[in-house]
């Protein structure tokens, strides 16, 4: 054993870059593994933690005030708690609906937020009820009973509103008055669907505060929690809950896979990017071993046959060879480990794979187990091949001067001699045909990094394209203009031409969002009216086309989903007491509510009930225009005393910004893989043409004209990898974001292939680097002091 440690010490030495390259490929992938494991298991493992521990409801139901209201217990929940399969129900809560509009002063009362804010937050408050279970304090403290102006928010709806304990918001109740609440605590409340996707936030007063809110208690809402005895038939639960309480009742439904996969979603977009590039650099790290293995033993194969022949057993050399990369891959998983505990304590986005228990490892020792297990068998099966290969060698070696060898130049030869191309370019192209098997499967070695790279690269312009405003993004909408509360007989039109009498303003669209429940369904979604039908609002419509008319909607892929329909069908929705009947036209890509959302015009709120003024304007600026001056410039222009407030849209798409740090980390990852198999590849063509550039040096070639045919070489294999890389990893990347992207309910379509200038950009990188690593240590052989080198 301490003869094969000698060994394996002494040939690491004579290859320290090459060893370097593979324990930094083998730690980074083992970090993106680490890093995904985190992020794709370890926030389920939060969730089912804190939704077991607080004793949560699987089915909550949220209905409108009944017809006849009174005091006592609502006859739903006695109807609901005789449902079979549900073996108990929570307390009635009383809910009312408010907004968020502003922080404010002790004593003080002021409508609208810091520009750095997200503006109003549509909220939902509970009144806290004996018997109900509490949500898990995130910070602060929990209601004192009796007590008037105190409010506990659910973390997502604080941070959309920035508050924190201590803080004094203004809420407006639904009559449009303004009332101040002091924010003592707040929760993580893992049965609430979080802000950004449900569109509405969660809160928690006393009914005294909820009564001051709402004084009518006939028009409280009420919400209702089941416990059932399978939760597994939580949605045939929450169908028969509508069913039994009638659809006209039912404002929302959540069930506990609902939260679940909300409460995932956030992370899952990164962890499936970490995952599927750590997995591709993971193979495309072990086709870099096994060529580097490769050469190692072709340039090594009189050591190793001196080896045989002082005792050495072809299953000794096996061992030998397997134990070195198994020390260059447990070395680059230690760091790896070490890196990504780092990057897990340093960004507090990761903590949420170290749970509430600290660990120092994202995922935990299952996730680190896991990837050192795969990491060490990808690298020992990698060197297994050229292992067994170096046990087949001979203890005397025999030559092959014997061997004819053919002297007809190659195709690519003869052609670039009639082309009149440089005799040193003609040599190259001629190395690279003439040994056509050992450069496919170099090829194939470098187009693995580049298909993996090609992932990246989607990712990012896709990411820019859904953050464009002007050029077809997701959310055309760049300011939404909210008045202070909706009033009947307000002068719509007066106000949409002093909005769009702005020199930046493109286009005013009034809008309406209403919750809708969907026919025979478990789920609810949002009935979004926007623009008339004279004049549609832009949505990006990926299949089908926009609705022209009344009765016509263009739906989200997460609305298909919930309605199980597809483009062209006729769908019934029930929105409050009203029964709809839309035509299905088009699928847009929509990122709010996980897609949920139907869009259609103004002009099909006909019916009884329908609000008759819109609730908000959608604000389009022309192309070029500055958001945050036109803002300012329209605050002014309204005045304060209009009680209008002019933000941006929520922003649904910050929560992909730790996207792009993965997508740069990752393309570094790759760039290490493919350098290291450009090494592979130039030291495999030094050694390959040495004898042929001493020869052609005592016939005069130049040490310049020997660098211009070892890069010719290197470079054509490196454009050809690229390039078959590029063909097969774009549609590949494309199909998986579509995927991606209708799993998450945004819809196909989503996927965006990088510009040409940026392909053509890596392919020219790769293959500069190739002719570069290639023709300086090709220069030093030639002036005949680089034999070293080869080796």
């Amino acid at each position: 054993m301490r003869a094969d440690l000698r060994w394996i010490r002494a040939d690491l030495r004579s290859h320290r870059l090459h060893s370097l390259l593979v324990v930094l490929a083998v730690a980074g992938t083992a970090a993106a593994l680490l890093l995904a494991s985190s992020l794709l298991t370890a926030a389920t493992d939060v969730w089912q933690h804190q939704f077991s521990a607080g004793h949560l409801p699987h089915v909550r139901v949220d209905l409108a005030p009944p017809a006849a209201a009174r005091s006592d217990d609502d006859p739903a929940r006695t109807a609901l708690a005789r449902q079979p399969g549900v073996s108990s129900v929570t307390p009635e809560q009383r809910t009312a609906e408010a907004q968020i509009v502003g922080q404010s002063a002790p004593g003080h009362i002021a409508v609208g937020t810091g520009s750095d804010r997200d503006g109003r937050v549509p909220l939902t408050l509970r009144a806290d009820t004996p018997g109900v279970p509490h949500p898990s304090l995130d910070a602060g403290r929990w209601l004192t009973s009796g007590t008037l102006g105190q409010l506990v928010l659910e973390r997502s709806a604080a941070q959309a509103s920035w508050a924190r304990p201590g803080d004094l918001l203004t809420l407006q109740n639904a009559d449009g008055h303004l009332f101040q609440l002091q924010v003592i605590g707040v929760a993580d409340s893992v049965e609430q669907i979080p802000y950004n996707q449900a569109g509405y936030g969660l809160g928690w007063v006393t009914q005294s505060t909820l009564d001051q809110l709402d004084p009518d208690r006939t028009t409280q809402g009420r919400t209702i929690g089941l416990y059932l005895d399978d939760p597994g038939t939580a949605g045939n639960a929450a169908r028969r809950a509508v069913a039994v309480v009638g659809s006209e009742r039912v404002l929302r439904l959540t069930t506990w896979q609902d939260a679940r996969s909300a409460w995932e979603e956030d992370n899952r977009l990164t962890g499936l990017l970490l995952g599927l590039s750590g997995l591709a650099a993971l193979i495309a790290a072990a086709l870099a071993v096994t060529g580097a293995a490769a050469g190692r033993i072709r340039a090594s194969t009189g050591g190793i046959a001196l080896l045989k022949t002082i005792g050495f057993t072809r299953a000794r050399v096996v061992r030998l060879f397997a134990l070195q990369h198994l020390v260059l891959a447990g070395t680059g998983i230690v760091l790896g480990a070490l890196g990504a505990a780092l990057t897990a304590q340093l960004n507090p986005v990761w903590q949420v794979g170290l749970g509430r228990d600290g660990g120092l490892l994202p995922g935990g020792a299952a996730a680190l187990g896991g990837t050192t297990a795969a990491a060490l068998t990808v690298i020992s099966l990698a060197a297994a091949l050229p292992a067994h290969r170096a046990s087949l060698v001979p203890p005397v070696l025999t030559t092959d001067a014997g061997k004819p060898r053919t002297t007809r130049a190659p195709r690519p030869s003869r052609l670039g001699l009639l082309r009149h191309l440089p005799t040193a370019v003609v040599l190259g192209l001629r190395g690279t045909w003439r040994d056509r098997g050992a450069n496919a499967i170099t090829v194939l070695r470098l187009a693995a990094p580049v298909m993996a790279c090609t992932l990246a690269l989607c990712t990012w312009s896709t990411l820019d394209v859904l953050a464009g405003t002007s050029a077809g993004g997701v959310t055309p909408a760049a300011l939404t203009v909210h008045p202070a509360f909706v009033e009947t007989g307000r002068d719509d039109a007066r106000l949409r031409t002093q909005l769009a009498s702005d020199a930046s303003v493109a286009a005013v669209y009034p809008s309406t969002d209403m919750t809708a429940l969907a026919a025979g369904r478990s789920a609810t979604l949002t009935l979004r009216a926007v623009g008339t039908a004279v004049r549609p609002y832009p949505l990006r419509v990926v299949q089908g086309r926009a609705a022209r008319s009344v009765d016509e909607a263009v739906a989200g892929q997460g609305a298909l989903d919930v309605l199980g329909a597809t483009v062209g069908d006729w769908v019934r929705i029930t929105t409050g007491s009203t029964v709809r009947k839309l035509h299905i036209v088009g699928r847009d890509l929509e990122p709010d509510n996980a897609g949920r959302v139907l869009s259609t015009s103004m002009d099909t709120l006909d019916q009884p009930g329908d609000p008759v003024v819109p609730a908000y304007y959608m604000v389009v600026l022309r192309h070029g225009a500055d958001r945050t001056a036109t803002r300012r410039e329209l605050s002014r222009r309204t005045g304060p005393g209009t009680g209008l407030t002019v933000e941006p849209p929520p922003d649904h798409l910050r929560k992909l910004s730790m996207l792009r740090g993965a997508v740069i980390a990752l393309t570094s990852l790759l760039g290490l893989i493919a350098l290291a198999e450009l090494l592979t590849t130039t030291a495999s063509g030094l050694r390959a043409h040495r004898h042929e550039l001493v020869v052609l040096r005592t016939i005069g070639l130049t040490p310049r004209q020997a660098q211009v045919i070892m890069a010719t070489r290197s470079g054509t294999l490196a454009v050809v990898g690229s390039g078959l890389g590029i063909t097969l990893g774009v549609p590949l990347a494309l199909r998986l974001i579509d995927l991606q992207g209708r799993a998450d309910g945004v819809g196909a379509g989503i996927a965006e292939a990088p510009s040409a200038q940026a392909l053509l950009l890596l392919a020219t990188v790769l293959a500069a680097a190739a002719a570069l690593l290639a023709g300086v240590p090709a220069g030093r052989t030639a002036r005949g002091d680089g034999i070293a080198s080869l080796r």
